[in-house]
């Protein structure tokens, strides 16, 4: 009994068996579909993720969830009851180094390796791509990008309104990105309050598209940082 693997970083491997049941011929093809898809997630999500440095390793087990428990526990919720037929957003909102964006990593990575097409967004940074794209050297066009934004099963949206530029060009193109995934699964952070969302129309329409189906989850506290800080200064009294 022998079966070629049809796809995967072993494609065109021939699996032979001798004799007897094919029931390990089965399994070892299984396995290799198997891997080959976690390994295409992953090369999506590296791809097409605009992911700060600092959250590469972020995941639910190197969370620390001190004063944010509830938040943590919503977080592993979300990723329990998902269902990709049943769109339902999160949006953490709270002051800078809550570990807004280090829970909403673990979502991501939780889901892709369910095996879900996830992407993760710096939405500044996500702004600074879409304004290379319209240099004439650009070998990236904006509709490729906007396109990929749109097929994934989640989105995380990192740090809104951290751009700083709360009207122009920006929030129309934020806005526009934001809209085409209504009605899908997303995930937002931001250090905004809603005050700030109402100050102008544009904002107002993005925080409107950010509020549909939408949990929120408020972080405010203690920067990760200065509790770190906090803590090495009491053990050393």
């Amino acid at each position: 009994m022998e079966a070629t693997i049809p796809f995967g970083p072993q494609k065109g491997k021939l699996i032979r068996k001798k004799h007897g049941c094919d029931c390990e011929l089965i399994k070892d093809v299984k396995h290799e579909l198997k891997v080959a898809k976690k390994a295409r997630l992953k090369r999506i999500f590296d791809e097409n993720s605009l992911i700060n440095p600092a959250l590469k390793h972020a995941t639910f087990e190197n969370f620390n969830p001190s004063e944010f428990r509830q938040a943590y526990e919503k977080a592993k919720q979300y990723v329990n009851e998902f269902n990709i037929n049943e769109p339902k957003n999160l949006l953490f909102q709270g002051t800078f180094g809550t570990g807004k964006s280090h829970l909403s990593v673990s979502i991501a990575k939780s889901l892709q390796e369910k095996g879900y097409v996830t992407i993760f967004i710096s939405t500044p940074k996500l702004l600074t791509k879409i304004r290379n794209t319209y240099n004439k050297n650009s070998e990236l066009g904006e509709e490729k990008i906007i396109n990929a934004i749109a097929e994934a099963d989640l989105v995380v949206f990192d740090d809104i309104g951290a751009e700083g530029e709360y009207s122009g060009w920006s929030v129309q193109k934020l806005f526009e990105v934001i809209d085409q995934r209504a009605g899908k699964h997303n995930i937002y952070t931001t250090n905004l309050t809603s005050a700030e969302f109402e100050a102008t129309k544009d904002m107002q329409r993005i925080f409107s598209r950010m509020m549909m189906n939408s949990e929120p989850i408020i972080m405010n506290g203690t920067d990760y940082r200065k509790r770190q800080f906090l803590k090495g200064a009491k053990e050393n009294v």
